[in-house]
């Protein structure tokens, strides 16, 4: 029963991811209405997968459901994002300054410590693939995520979880730059995690939401180009962190 159990668990994380991807990349347009039964098609797997998978980017803001109809590929346009960035920003930076000024516990400082040497592995290997991307977003989560858990705030906490988990805020530009461009925005941001670091380690509140805030806002000074690159009204939803 527990293999079964977590079996469904996997294939449901799988189906949400491709789904996310595929909304991602534009495969899915804006827009674009989608129903179980298609999407079960189109991914050769069952319908309760699926529904599930549709729940969860419901929470996340890409898909809105239409009544009697399904759901819809939702459509952002550069304001939405704009004011999304913004209080995320506002938001991280007060997690970065209290987590300076609390001080993190050697648990804690390591795994920050951690996330910056395996970046710092990524960037060693210059490998330009959709993996090494993957793999950064995911060290990249767990190093805001932490931050935010040394800020000691639960409240705040819960609203950032809210705010990162639109897929487009948390994870480089993999989808709509070449590898090369997308590969360094990953050295850009290693270069604000170290700084970050430093700061939360040296007890430099003021710093640490400096340094946050301006990393927070780094998307919005592509925002603009993505849509000049795109062509279109509405914004391809990743963007970089």
């Amino acid at each position: 029963m527990q293999s079964n159990k977590t079996s469904m668990a996997s294939n449901t994380e799988a189906v949400t991811a491709r789904l996310r991807e595929l909304i991602l990349t534009g495969e899915l347009p804006q827009g674009e209405r989608v129903t179980e039964s298609g999407l079960a098609a189109l991914l050769e797997v069952s319908r309760t997968p699926v529904r599930l998978a549709l729940a969860t980017l419901e929470q996340e803001e890409l898909v809105e459901g239409v009544p009697n109809r399904g759901f819809r590929v939702r459509r952002f346009t550069l304001e939405d994002i704009r004011e999304i960035i913004e209080v995320r920003a506002n938001l991280e930076g007060m997690a970065a300054r209290l987590a300076a000024e609390n001080g993190a516990t050697r648990e804690q400082e390591a795994v920050l410590s951690r996330c910056v040497d395996e970046v710092d592995e990524i960037i060693a290997e210059k490998v330009c693939e959709r993996e090494v991307f993957r793999r950064f977003s995911d060290i990249n989560i767990r190093f805001h995520t932490t931050i935010a858990k040394i800020s000691g705030n639960a409240t705040l906490q819960r609203l950032l979880e809210r705010v990162t988990t639109l897929p487009f805020l948390i994870a480089p530009l993999v989808y709509v730059l070449p590898d090369e461009e997308a590969f360094g925005t990953i050295i850009e941001g290693q270069r604000d995690h170290i700084r970050l670091l430093e700061a939360i380690q040296q007890g430099q509140g003021a710093r640490a939401e400096f340094l946050m805030r301006e990393h927070a806002l780094m998307p919005l000074s592509r925002a603009a180009l993505l849509l000049q690159h795109t062509g279109a009204k509405s914004l391809p939803l990743r963007q970089a962190v």
